[in-house]
């Protein structure tokens, strides 16, 4: 695990009146589950991108366990991000999904299986290995998605609207499983919503934004 710190942070993209994230300064303790919490713009998603090595800060640093990796390549962040939209594949199944980037990273088969196996038996989808997104709810595609995110056993994760297509009713089951999992695997997280439940239920801290800003420092 890691611990992830941001140091005056700011972005601006074309046509803004305004920086997306804007002189942001937030740590993140080794194990430690921040919400980012705040309306479409604030720059919440952004500041994940940041970290995530896919957006690059026009000014500031972005340090993972105390080293600076504002520069530094994706694949060398041990960083995995989960969208809102999930980003599964739709022709593989459920297994293959999971697997897909740890054959890439040239793991053993062996060594696939065994990890894609654990991490269906804690997100409760092992009977699922064999379905094809299609015949997934959102509720059980969300799990997959988050499951492809851990699988590789990555220092820090980044959950982006992770309940944003999941019906309200549906999102207390979600938020015990956020805890559950964070629990148990200790992975330090950061979660990108604009629901103030989804925020008061699953995180250890909460960090408010607004046009870009934190107006809310989390205690």
């Amino acid at each position: 695990m890691a611990s992830v710190s941001l140091q005056r942070v700011t972005r601006t993209f074309p046509g803004m009146d305004h920086p997306a994230v804007d002189r942001v300064d937030l740590d993140v303790a080794d194990g430690e589950l921040v919400v980012l919490l705040g309306g479409a713009g604030c720059g919440k998603s952004t500041i994940l991108r940041l970290i995530a090595g896919v957006e690059t800060p026009d000014i500031g640093h972005v340090l993972i366990d105390g080293v600076d990796v504002t520069r530094e390549p994706i694949d060398r962040r041990g960083v995995a991000m989960v969208y809102q939209s999930y980003a599964l594949y739709p022709h593989m199944t459920v297994g293959e999904n999971l697997g897909y980037h740890l054959k890439l990273d040239r793991v053993t088969r062996s060594e696939v299986q065994a990890r894609v196996d654990e991490i269906a038996a804690l997100l409760g989808i092992s009977e699922l290995l064999d379905a094809k997104p299609a015949q997934l709810t959102a509720g059980q595609r969300q799990r997959v998605a988050m499951g492809r995110g851990i699988v590789r056993r990555p220092r820090v994760l980044l959950m982006d609207e992770p309940l944003g297509n999941l019906e309200p009713r549906h999102r207390p089951p979600a938020q015990e499983l956020f805890i559950n999992l964070h629990r148990t695997l200790g992975l330090t997280t950061l979660l990108a919503t604009r629901d103030q439940a989804t925020a008061n239920a699953v995180g250890d801290r909460v960090a408010m934004l607004e046009r870009g800003a934190l107006v809310t420092l989390p205690v």
